[in-house]
């Protein structure tokens, strides 16, 4: 066993500790500056499990139903995301509508399609070989699924247009602040020692036959 491995540095003040393994729902704290080092969540696999199919179960409606109609002047009108990503696209801003569809269509839907894969086979103990790779991916996703930012620029237009046009929030609307709060719960319920740990223990050992004599 590498030494190494039984070690941990501190984030705050690069402290060498020995790793510690917290009760659940505990925090272990840096003895020196107080940083919390590692909190282990309690029952992570499950609550990423659920997590992850009620953001699925929502994703449709969220992404292809209207999501407020707007009244003014005499006029009605409505839109859903995907709808925005074909305005931008029919008016030829390509730039903005790859941003859209990548950012609050594709990347969400592939980062909650890939944690639910990866915590439905640690759920049923059933290792692949793609499993560690599924999981590596997760975490290079953070950085590009951002629906959120599409629900603050959403929130900025309410606050715009509120005195000059009558609102009415559509399904597709709580559908997406749905979705959103199911892509946060998912980042925050996941452990990332517990599913490596887990993995590790699922991954079969590699036995080399011992030449005959």
């Amino acid at each position: 066993m590498n030494p190494s491995s039984a070690l941990t540095a501190c984030p705050g003040c690069d402290l060498l500790l020995h790793k510690i393994k917290p009760p659940a729902g505990k925090k272990v704290y840096c003895p020196c500056c107080n940083t919390p080092l590692y909190q282990q969540k309690t029952d992570s696999i499950t609550k990423v499990l659920a997590i992850t199919i009620s953001g699925l179960l929502v994703f449709t409606p969220a992404v292809f139903m209207p999501l407020m109609t707007l009244e003014a002047i005499g006029m009605t009108q409505s839109g859903s995301i995907f709808d925005a990503f074909l305005s931008f696209y029919h008016q030829k801003y390509y730039f903005a509508a790859v941003m859209v569809f990548l950012t609050s269509i594709f990347f969400p839907l592939f980062k909650l399609s890939l944690l639910f894969s990866v915590a439905l086979q640690l759920k049923l103990r059933l290792y692949t070989s793609s499993l560690p790779y599924l999981l590596r991916t997760v975490h290079h996703l953070d950085e590009w699924s951002m629906p959120e930012i599409y629900l603050i620029a959403i929130f900025i237009t309410i606050i715009k247009i509120s005195s000059l046009a009558s609102i009415d929030y559509d399904t597709g609307f709580f559908c997406f602040l749905f979705l959103v709060l199911t892509i946060i719960a998912s980042t925050s319920a996941l452990d990332t020692r517990t599913f490596w740990r887990e993995i590790e223990a699922m991954k079969p050992s590699l036995r080399e036959d011992s030449p005959h004599d």
